[in-house]
């Protein structure tokens, strides 16, 4: 997919658009790539000490390489030329049925990630539209996420509501 060049000049929402900015599906040989997004994400959130991020890297890694080949997870990439300057993906997992929806999958938005020199650029907003497409042409009626404060406006603009999700946590009172 590939989004109108416009010189960088013209500003939609506040936002200035990068030029030839593409979105493509990522292969199993991005899985460095995507898990340095999950770790930067992270990272940006004040989540974690470099030890944690790192052993958080290499837990991953495994699940992530398995869940890009067998499908259950999808990630899209976006690219400034050769350069990945974003990206993000859904976890697709069965789930029951329920009276308002029929489909016995769900997903959920992970690993929403912009480099910081091309924040504000629009980046995250293109590849959200490339997951949400991607999820409604799968016949799937609805996705969830968990938004940082600085994606929130985005997922505001995109349409999504706050639920009445809860967490327990068995390990200690961390978030």
């Amino acid at each position: 997919m590939t989004f109108p060049r416009n010189g960088g000049k013209l500003k939609i929402n506040g936002v200035r658009p990068i030029a030839g900015l593409t979105i493509r599906e990522a292969r199993s040989e991005d899985v460095v790539v995507i898990l340095h997004h999950r770790r930067s994400m992270f990272r940006d959130m004040g989540e974690g000490t470099p030890e944690e991020l790192d052993r958080m890297v290499e837990a991953a890694r495994p699940w992530m390489t398995r869940a890009l080949a067998d499908g259950s997870y999808r990630h899209w990439l976006a690219m400034n030329g050769e350069r990945v300057v974003g990206g993000g993906g859904v976890l697709l997992s069965p789930w029951p049925a329920s009276p308002h929806d029929p489909c016995s999958e769900r997903a959920i938005v992970l690993n929403v990630y912009t480099d910081s020199g091309f924040r504000r650029c629009g980046v995250a907003r293109q590849v959200m539209r490339v997951i949400l497409a991607w999820i409604e042409a799968r016949g799937l009626r609805g996705v969830n996420l968990h938004a940082s404060e600085e994606g929130r406006h985005l997922y505001d603009a995109l349409g999504f509501k706050p639920t009445n999700e809860m967490r327990l946590r068995f390990d200690d009172t961390k978030e």
